[in-house]
C-alpha cells in the first residue's frame, strides 16, 4: 500500500493524506450536541453537552427511564482506521459509576474492556421481591456482545457485605462476601457462559459454579457449609431450600429466569 503511494504525483499524495487527516479528525471539530443524532430510538434524552464528539461530556443522559449523571467521553482515533468506533466513558448514575473502554464494530459487534462498575446493591434491589444490601464491583478485562449475548467475557463480579431478609423474621442476616469469576475466551451453544463462584469471607463456606444461557436462563448449582457464626435465621432457610447431607453440606440448585 504504501509502495503504491509513493508511486503518486506529489500534489495528489498530499491531497490524500490531507483528506484522511481531515476525515480522522473531524470528529475533533464537530460539537458534541451531534452526539444527539447518533443515540437512537425515542426515550433518549440528553441535557448539558459540551466539549466536542471527540472530547465531550453531558450533565445528563436519560435512556428509558434510566438516568446517568455527569459523563465523559473520549473518542479513540485508531479504531477509526480500523472501520470501528472506541471511546473511553465515564459515567455514574444514584448509587453506582462506571469506567471502561466501548467499542462498536462495523459488523455490529459491541465490546467492553478495561472497564470497572461499581454499585450499591440496595439500589439495584429497589423494588425487587427480595431487597438485599451490600456493594457490587464488576471488573471486565473483556466482553464481546452479538445479538444481545457475550462472546467472549473474562471478569470478576464481586459482592461485599451481602445482607438479606431472613425467612419467618422482619430483621436481615448477613450473608457474605462473594465471588463469582468468568473465563470463558469463546461462548457457543457447545461452551456456554460458566461462571465460577466462591465465597470470599463471611458465614458460608461455598463454591460451585453459575450458567447463564440466552435470552435468561441460568442455572446455579453451589455446595454450601454453614459457618458456626452463622445466623439462626440463615441456617434454617437454607436447610428448607436444601436440606444438608449426612456431612453438613447443603448442595444448592437453583433454574430460574433473570
Amino acid at each position: 500500500m504504501w509502495d503504491r503511494l509513493k508511486e503518486l504525483p506529489h500534489k495528489t499524495r498530499l491531497l490524500l493524506v490531507g483528506g484522511i487527516a481531515f476525515l480522522v479528525f473531524l470528529p475533533a471539530l464537530a460539537p458534541a450536541y451531534l452526539v444527539m443524532l447518533a443515540v437512537p430510538g425515542d426515550n433518549v434524552g440528553i441535557t448539558g453537552i459540551g466539549g466536542s464528539i471527540w472530547n465531550g461530556s453531558a450533565e445528563r443522559v436519560s435512556i428509558d427511564g434510566f438516568t446517568l449523571n455527569a459523563t465523559r467521553w473520549k473518542l479513540k482515533p485508531a479504531a477509526l482506521l480500523s472501520g470501528g468506533l472506541e471511546l473511553h466513558v465515564v459515567t455514574s448514575w444514584a448509587g453506582g459509576e462506571f469506567e471502561g473502554d466501548l467499542r462498536a464494530g462495523i459488523t455490529g459487534a459491541l465490546g467492553i474492556s478495561n472497564a470497572s462498575i461499581f454499585g450499591s446493591l440496595d439500589e439495584l434491589s429497589s423494588g425487587m421481591p427480595l431487597s438485599v444490601a451490600g456493594q457490587m464491583s464488576l471488573v471486565i478485562e473483556k466482553a464481546t456482545l452479538a445479538d444481545n449475548w457475550p462472546t467472549t467475557l473474562l471478569a470478576e463480579l464481586n459482592v461485599r457485605g451481602l445482607t438479606a431478609p431472613q425467612p419467618g423474621s422482619d430483621t436481615a442476616a448477613l450473608v457474605g462476601d462473594y465471588s463469582v469469576i468468568f473465563s470463558n475466551e469463546s461462548v457457543s451453544e457447545e461452551n456456554p457462559l460458566v461462571g465460577t463462584v466462591i465465597d470470599t469471607g463471611g458465614p458460608l463456606d461455598l463454591d460451585g459454579t453459575i450458567t447463564l444461557l440466552p435470552p435468561n436462563q441460568y442455572l446455579l448449582d453451589v455446595k454450601i457449609t454453614p459457618e458456626t457464626s452463622a445466623a439462626p435465621a440463615l441456617t434454617q432457610g437454607l436447610q428448607f431450600m436444601a436440606p444438608a447431607d449426612n456431612s453438613g453440606v447443603h448442595n444448592l440448585k437453583l433454574n430460574s429466569n433473570f
